[in-house]
């Protein structure tokens, strides 16, 4: 399964579908819904992020105490 398809399996199970923001992935697993994509420290590396239209983005750099460095965009511009 992708990650867009578990986001919008996630996003119907609990009612989030059409609400915007992002749902976040980690190892496979949804971890939570945000409104808008910030904060990449309060993420470890390696988290996913998939808006409502497929778009991914992915926390890279820093470690697992302090958190990610950025949101690194995945799709092609």
């Amino acid at each position: 399964m992708t990650h867009q398809e578990l986001v919008r399996h996630w996003r119907e199970q609990n009612g989030y579908t059409g609400r915007g923001g992002v749902v976040v992935v980690y190892q496979g697993e949804v971890c939570g819904w945000v409104d808008k994509l910030r904060n990449p420290e309060s993420w470890q590396p390696g988290c996913i992020a998939v808006d409502e239209d497929g778009r991914t983005w992915q926390t890279i750099a820093g470690d697992d105490y302090n958190g990610a460095l950025m949101w690194l965009p995945l799709d092609p511009i």
